[in-house]
């Protein structure tokens, strides 16, 4: 009789992209996460990221390490990009600034990796997919919170925060052809609502509540979810900004031989 050996499941075809979610100044801990990633020598060629997400996302995707990231995020206060006014809409250009410091002026198709931020049309209603022009730009309109920052206004769209439709972008790391996602939520304990009464505290609770909603599908369409619990951190706070590297940190490690079995 002949002797057949079964072949082993190969994860040749595998195309694995990271979805960086949205969540504010939460978001340093997706430098913790990628410090993980690059400690255990996991590389990912395509990120889609909304709101801050997308910031971290094309530092990452421009070859900016996760220690020069922590040693920039030393230097950041959250007055650089927001002033605490809610009368007086922000300039999103700032966020942008934040990019364009370390990486210059660059175009998306010339990052080192294929990189995609989430943004929404507010003249459209509908979400829009930014995988050209510049980057500074890009994650300026997905990080461009409504009534706290104007919209990017692109070639006719006033573009806001990604967040607004789809805080956990799987569906887009799909779209643009990965096979599986590995997501960082850096904001798991979204949705919580609010006893007062003031603006910015219903300002607060109606911008939660529509992210949890918007993250659901994202979460659904994850094969690996790393979230860190940011609970006890501000979204508008650089406060606790090294303790929640540290959580992305540890999150993402605890991950890592999922993600490895995925690639």
């Amino acid at each position: 009789m002949f002797g057949f050996k079964s072949k082993k499941k190969s994860n040749a075809g595998n195309t694995v992209a990271l979805c960086l979610g949205g969540g504010g100044a939460r978001g340093f801990a997706h430098i913790g996460a990628i410090k993980a990633f690059e400690e255990a020598g996991v590389s990912f060629n395509t990120v889609v990221g909304t709101s801050v997400g997308s910031l971290v996302g094309a530092l990452y995707c421009a070859g900016i390490d996760a220690e020069t990231m922590i040693r920039y995020a030393d230097t950041v206060q959250m007055r650089d990009v927001y002033n605490g006014i809610v009368i007086t809409p922000n300039d999103p250009a700032k966020i942008g600034k934040l990019v364009s410091n370390l990486i210059g002026t660059k175009d998306i198709v010339n990052l080192g990796k294929k990189f995609v931020a989430v943004a929404v049309d507010l003249v459209t209603a509908k979400q829009t997919v930014l995988t050209e022009g510049n980057v500074a730009n890009a994650v300026s309109a997905s990080c461009a919170v409504p009534i706290l920052y104007k919209p990017v206004i692109m070639g006719g769209k006033h573009l806001c925060d990604g967040g607004l439709m789809n805080n956990i972008p799987a569906d887009v790391c799909r779209m643009v052809g990965a096979t599986h996602v590995v997501t960082v939520d850096v904001n798991s304990s979204r949705g919580s609502g609010t006893s007062g009464t003031g603006l910015f505290d219903v300002i607060k609770a109606t911008l939660s509540i529509t992210m949890a909603n918007s993250s659901v599908e994202g979460l659904r369409l994850s094969d690996v979810i790393i979230a860190p619990d940011t609970s006890k951190f501000s979204s508008m706070s650089k406060s606790g900004y090294k303790e929640m590297i540290e959580l992305g940190y540890k999150a993402a490690k605890e991950k890592i031989s999922e993600i490895k079995a995925l690639m």
